[in-house]
């Protein structure tokens, strides 16, 4: 399953025309990787001490948009005086800072890997400080690496919703452009860029305009084999060094985790509906996006031809109408065929973009337990979170995050006691950006929100039912080929139909409850 390599170090080391030639995982040589973390750092005296093997780090049936590697680079900083660390903090390994002072301190002049011992410092104060001067000269960086996937039919749909592009606009671009709303904001300590990982470097065929439409007045089916494939990399910080965790997909969300989540989602649909309020009245200043170039780099996901989601409802349709018959709740099924047939089909105007409301913005696209990791005290209380993977980012309606982490991360039983309670916290944050910052005439409020929560819970309906038996299940599916879809299916049932299984039992259980969830609402 791993696309990682091992890496080709070249021992000559030629200068690159720019650090944008780094577009795969074949470039990642010792220099290479050197000249990326000197840009991140401003410190043209960084050399390589020791460069760590690609490790696969995806999980099961998780790396469908893309294939993740851990990659561990130890370096030395070198005297220069002008190192800048990245905007968020760095990973950096105390063990490794010590273990490497140590070192220092034994070895000889002859190491040439060491600095030259120091002399003997004539106070404590003295000691302290060289002590603190030699660990700063080594760190530890602990890197995500991420490259488009290698599946044949991922490619190819790929090709049509261009996931990777959108998370490297995301880490090269929009991180700055919330930086025109968020100088200005003084009210809160939140700030988008402490929530997001530290990005050493990124790429994308499309991003850098290497990709020419020569088919572009032919119909979709006839120009797709024929439109290159996404191709890039993406050097992140690897969080969970420090101290971020990803909770348990297969438990259920708890409590303070959903509050604390939906507060930060709320703070994150604020700010770029605030930022495209102000670029609407012209007040973001010079080099920010218009709002239609907002909202046309949000749209990728929107851009797939409607047959192409009409065949996932049909599957998705399939699927829903077998864990009914393997439950006995086949009394569902006339009103799940109506649904998908009739009322699905409708609603996939809301989803590609061809209904508008008063407070569409940028959302996540997928928000929920896996992609957010929690940081926890010493008392094991959670205290802040951490948002990964941006490649799903759209244009549209809060609902769409706020309903796809209650639906994906919770139960019926949960929602039943505590949706209520989660749509108030993050409205009580959300609200305050309307307030504020929303044109003169501007009416919405909560009457307004709760309809709008319970018009899009068709939609995520969808969305749930057809992300759950996957995302949920042990069974890892090798997405290769054109067949790969149907194979995926065939695997699909066959899973189901296994009683035996945990993972299988709480698919089946989570769809169950949706389907008499939606039916007790009114919604099918």
């Amino acid at each position: 399953m791993s696309d990682c390599l091992q890496m080709n170090d070249s021992p000559m080391y030629q200068k690159l025309a720019s650090l944008q030639d780094i577009k795969n995982l074949s470039d990642l040589t010792k220099n290479n990787v050197r000249d990326i973390l000197r840009a991140s750092l401003r410190n043209s005296d960084l050399e390589i001490v020791e460069l760590g093997e690609l490790k696969d780090m995806s999980g099961t049936n998780d790396a469908f948009n893309s294939s993740i590697c851990s990659l561990q680079v130890k370096v030395r900083l070198g005297s220069s005086s002008s190192t800048k660390k990245p905007e968020a903090p760095s990973t950096e390994s105390s063990s490794d800072a010590t273990q490497a002072t140590s070192e220092t301190a034994a070895a000889s002049g002859d190491n040439e890997s060491s600095p030259e011992p120091a002399a003997k410092p004539t106070s404590t104060e003295d000691a302290k400080e060289e002590n603190t001067a030699v660990a700063e000269e080594f760190r530890t960086f602990d890197l995500v690496v991420k490259v488009p996937p290698k599946a044949s039919f991922m490619r190819l749909m790929h090709k049509l919703t261009k996931p990777f592009l959108n998370e490297v606009t995301w880490y090269l671009d929009m991180v700055k452009q919330i930086e025109f709303v968020e100088k200005d904001m003084h009210e809160s300590s939140f700030k988008l860029a402490n929530i997001v990982p530290v990005c050493y470097h990124a790429y994308s065929n499309y991003y850098a305009g290497e990709i020419s439409d020569k088919c572009k007045c032919a119909p979709w089916f006839c120009a797709l084999p024929f439109r290159s494939s996404e191709e890039g990399i993406l050097l992140l910080e690897n969080v969970t060094k420090r101290g971020y965790k990803m909770f348990n997909k297969m438990s259920i969300l708890p409590l303070d985790h959903f509050l604390l989540a939906m507060s930060d989602l709320a703070h994150f649909h604020g700010r770029w509906l605030t930022y495209r309020w102000l670029g609407e009245s012209g007040k973001l200043g010079e080099g920010s996006w218009s709002p239609d170039y907002l909202k046309q780099c949000l749209n990728t996901q929107k851009r797939p031809p409607r047959a192409v989601y009409q065949k996932l409802l049909k599957g998705t349709q399939k699927t829903v109408l077998k864990i009914l018959e393997l439950e006995g709740k086949t009394e569902y099924s006339d009103r799940i065929r109506k649904f998908f047939n009739v009322t699905a089909n409708v609603q996939l105007d809301q989803f590609m973009g061809e209904v508008t409301t008063p407070i569409d913005t940028c959302c996540h696209g997928d928000f929920w337990s896996n992609n957010i990791m929690f940081k926890y005290n010493e008392e094991d209380k959670v205290e802040s979170t951490m948002l990964i993977d941006f490649q799903l980012i759209n244009y549209g309606h809060p609902a769409y995050d706020i309903l796809y982490l209650l639906y994906l991360s919770s139960d019926a039983g949960f929602r039943d006691s505590n949706m209520e309670s989660c749509l108030e916290h993050y409205w009580k944050t959300f609200s305050y950006y309307l307030e504020k910052y929303s044109p003169d005439e501007f009416k919405y409020g909560w009457t307004e929100f709760k309809a709008d929560i319970h018009t899009y819970k068709s939609i995520v309906f969808v969305l749930a039912t057809t992300l759950l038996p996957n995302v949920l299940s042990d069974i890892q599916v090798e997405a290769g080929g054109l067949l790969a879809l149907r194979d995926l299916q065939r695997k699909q049932a066959a899973e189901l139909a296994d009683s035996s299984k945990s993972s299988t039992k709480e698919i089946k259980r989570r769809v169950i409850q949706l389907v008499e969830e939606m039916m007790r609402d009114n919604i099918i």
